[in-house]
């Protein structure tokens, strides 16, 4: 199963040794603090920062939970070594010269909680963004996240700080394979069987192309789909007719699964325009409305500043009720109700040109 995100993209990715060159030559030069901000998956990274913090002797701030978590993860099994002096806690690095301090923290992504978006705000309680600060963003931009990442880097830049991110320098090299890096690894693992992986259909096709075009059989490509299923023994690879369930399971609250589409249209419709409940109360005998409607808006109109239009609406609910139910007969409650909430409805589309959620409350007597 390969990884195909980069297989439309000529060429190699950056090499490591490259952007670690950069990157240490950036700490040397630093005249105050350095800031890291990077994946916490990043083990390799975090690890050689550390070691090039001993040799200028400099300490390391690690911020963020996951970065403190698995940088503990990673010395409690030997795969990353270094003196337990060098690291201090992200509260005491005003101990120290600032020249001699590097924080490294999660949030390159512009993620609201995370540390350098706290730092960028005046949130931290221990970090405020300083002008002789060297922040780098050791970071790809995974698409979606374009405009956070770069309000996050326009708000470090109106701060005075040096910010250097891969558009201006080789400060990161991505995880996903290029061309060549795909032609590598194929010629490389020698597979029987190849399956293009993790991408968009399109990304997966293509990364068939790269394959055949270096002789990879295609009888032996296979793209297959989020819940496919494919079989495989000692001597051959086949998809099956059947599919596992792929559908979005949603959790809300200690509920799993519980919510129905009908639940998240009404959550969609009132976030979209708010919603107008209608407390009426009606003699059971006449049909007719006792008093005046109460009405109460929620992300509709601002009431206080609406009363003309409140006013039209309880006449119009009260037309409507009296309308609806024949005197004499028996009240057909439910449908005093529902056409309450069509005739307000239709009524508050023509003077708004908005469709809030109509919650009628009939309260007899």
């Amino acid at each position: 199963m390969m990884e195909s995100l980069g297989s439309t993209k000529e060429g190699s990715q950056l090499s490591e040794r490259e952007v670690f060159k950069n990157i240490r030559n950036i700490i040397v030069k630093a005249p105050g603090r350095v800031i890291v901000a990077t994946f916490s998956s990043m083990i390799e990274r975090v690890g050689q920062l550390i070691n090039v913090a001993e040799e200028l002797g400099k300490k390391v701030a690690l911020d963020g939970y996951s970065m403190k978590l698995n940088m503990e993860i990673a010395k409690q099994i030997g795969y990353l070594k270094f003196k337990p002096s060098t690291l201090i806690d992200i509260k005491n690095i005003h101990d120290y010269p600032p020249q001699k301090v590097i924080i490294i923290g999660t949030g390159a992504q512009g993620e609201d909680r995370a540390a350098l978006m706290r730092i960028a705000n005046g949130e931290h309680k221990w970090v405020k963004v300083e002008k002789s600060d060297t922040i780098i963003f050791d970071s790809s931009v995974i698409p979606g996240n374009e405009r956070t990442i770069q309000r996050l880097k326009d708000s470090l830049y109106r701060q005075g700080a040096d910010v250097i991110h891969k558009e201006i320098m080789d400060v990161h090299s991505g995880g996903h394979a290029f061309i060549e890096d795909i032609k590598l690894l194929i010629n490389q693992v020698k597979p029987r069987y190849l399956l293009p992986a993790y991408a968009n259909h399109y990304l997966l096709r293509e990364a068939a192309k790269v394959a055949k075009s270096i002789g990879f059989s295609a009888e032996n490509i296979f793209i297959l789909d989020n819940g496919s299923v494919a079989e495989i023994d000692e001597q051959t690879l086949r998809v099956l007719k059947e599919k596992i369930p792929i559908e979005y399971v949603f959790v809300d609250g200690l509920g799993v699964g519980d919510i129905s589409n009908v639940v998240l249209r009404d959550r969609q419709l009132m976030s979209a325009d708010g919603m107008f409940v209608i407390i009426a109360v009606v003699d059971s005998r006449t049909g007719k409305v006792k008093g005046e409607p109460d009405v109460i808006s929620r992300g509709f109109i601002y009431m206080k500043e609406s009363q003309e239009l409140l006013r039209q609406t309880r006449k119009k609910i009260k037309e409507t009720i009296v309308r609806s139910a024949t005197p004499g007969a028996e009240i057909n409650w439910v449908y005093i109700r529902n056409n309450l909430r069509d005739k307000i409805g239709q009524f508050l589309y023509t003077k708004t040109k908005r469709r809030p959620m109509i919650l009628p409350v009939i309260v007899e007597i």
